[in-house]
């Protein structure tokens, strides 16, 4: 019987709960404290969007190359370095009595947090049976995600109960304990040695560029999610307290349902996707739609001054659930751009995602500064509806892939899907008979 790799399963889990405090730092700031930081710090409503935007930009720019420097030095190194990195940022935060610290604990903690995700796939598919990955895989998001979900009405009850500072302390101080077990742990774990061959390589990146069907799926995808996104991380909650009149907490419990819809979303939708012989151009093509009628309704309800918070709830979580678009938009891409440069070609997209959020964050600092009253949330969403609005003529450019058409095709030719396990019998079958041989 093969000895399990312990001390390897015991870094996953611990690894798996630094992307937890991760995701909570990315989410909670600015979004869940937006009004609280700037009454405590008596600033302007641009300086609390920019923490936000700093953490997004560096993410955003970590994520093109943190694949290479995986690939070259392993996924547990490059986790202890973001660890080290992420628990310094997390301290220096809410010790911080300037922005300039305040500024650079946040591109500490951007930069350690781009470490974590692409280095947990990479060593939980070394660590783990490959007929138990994808759960495996589904474990360590699902803590992550729980990260968002805490940073909303959970976070702000401890916020109400002991103040900003003292919450985010403890929270680094449990961040220090967790960086310091794994990186004792990781001295006993088998680490792959340094590759030496892996070297970034530009002309990669300029191949995905040349590909007008990557330009479509990024102006689409880096938009329609980053709308979500910004709404969740950064102007959503004050805008239910400051135009629906929702309290703090309740305000806070509607991020914090969003971000569950979110997490269960994915799941959901690559199953519905892969029953229905992965029909990917549907779906996307039903969020973008989604996501433009809810900015649509929101900026005429804001034009109307039509202030119940009922309508801007539920369509804030019509969107949190057809944002979690990645189980279409990832393999769409491995298809598109083949093995070679498929990687590359997701790395750009998760940096877009964050340039995108970084460049609203400012964006709505600038307004909620400019603009007095509802005229702030009149321009914010306006040009959201603008965004979702290119979004959407985007995405109808899209295709399905080649490969999804030929599926299609052979279906057609060969026989029809009568139920749920005959689709993804269907599936399974060509995958394999058809990819395989043609």
């Amino acid at each position: 019987m093969k000895k399990l790799p312990i001390a390897e399963i015991i870094l996953v889990i611990l690894g798996s709960i630094l992307y937890f405090f991760a995701n909570l730092q990315r989410v909670a700031v600015p979004g869940a404290v937006f009004t609280l930081l700037q009454t405590d710090l008596s600033t302007t409503a641009q300086n609390i969007a920019s923490l936000g935007a700093m953490f997004m930009y560096v993410y955003a720019l970590t994520q093109l190359f943190i694949g290479v420097i995986i690939a070259k030095y392993g996924g547990f190194r490059i986790i202890t370095v973001g660890a080290v990195l992420f628990f310094i940022g997390s301290i220096l935060f809410p010790l911080s009595d300037s922005f300039t610290i305040m500024y650079l604990s946040r591109i500490l903690i951007g930069i350690g947090s781009a470490c974590f995700y692409l280095a947990m796939i990479n060593e939980t598919r070394k660590t783990v049976p490959d007929k138990n990955f994808g759960l495996a895989v589904s474990f360590v998001l699902l803590i992550g995600y729980l990260g968002g979900i805490i940073a909303n009405a959970p976070l702000v009850i401890l916020i109400n109960h002991s103040g900003w500072r003292k919450v985010f302390l403890v929270t680094a101080v449990i961040t220090v304990l967790i960086s310091l077990l794994f990186i004792i742990i990781g001295r006993f774990a088998h680490k792959q040695p340094v590759n030496k061959e892996v070297k970034l390589n530009l002309d990669l990146y300029k191949q995905v560029f040349s590909n007008k069907k990557n330009i479509n799926l990024y102006l689409f995808a880096c938009t329609n999610y980053g709308l979500y996104y910004v709404i969740q991380t950064v102007i959503g909650k004050k805008f239910l307290e400051d135009f629906c009149n929702m309290t703090v907490l309740n305000s806070a419990l509607i991020l914090s349902i969003m971000g569950f819809l979110y997490a269960i979303a994915g799941p959901a939708i690559a199953y519905i996707s892969k029953a229905t012989l992965s029909r990917r151009k549907i779906y996307l093509r039903i969020a973008s739609i989604n996501t433009l009628f809810t900015f649509f309704v929101i900026f005429s309800c804001i034009l109307l001054k039509i202030k119940t918070p009922i309508i801007p709830c539920l369509l804030f979580c019509s969107i949190a659930f057809c944002a979690s678009l990645s189980p279409l938009l990832v393999p769409l891409l491995h298809d598109i751009n083949g093995e070679k440069t498929s990687s590359t070609a997701i790395s750009i997209m998760t940096c877009g995602f964050y340039v995108f959020v970084g460049l609203a964050g400012n964006f709505i600092g600038f307004c909620l500064d400019i603009f007095k009253n509802n005229n702030a949330y009149y321009a914010i969403f306006s040009v959201c509806v603008i965004l979702a609005i290119s979004a959407c003529y985007n995405v109808f450019k899209i295709e399905d892939s080649a490969k999804t058409k030929r599926i299609l095709n052979y279906v057609k030719n060969h026989g029809k899907i009568e139920s749920e396990d005959d689709s993804n019998h269907w599936h399974d079958k060509y995958e394999h008979d058809l990819y395989n041989n043609v």
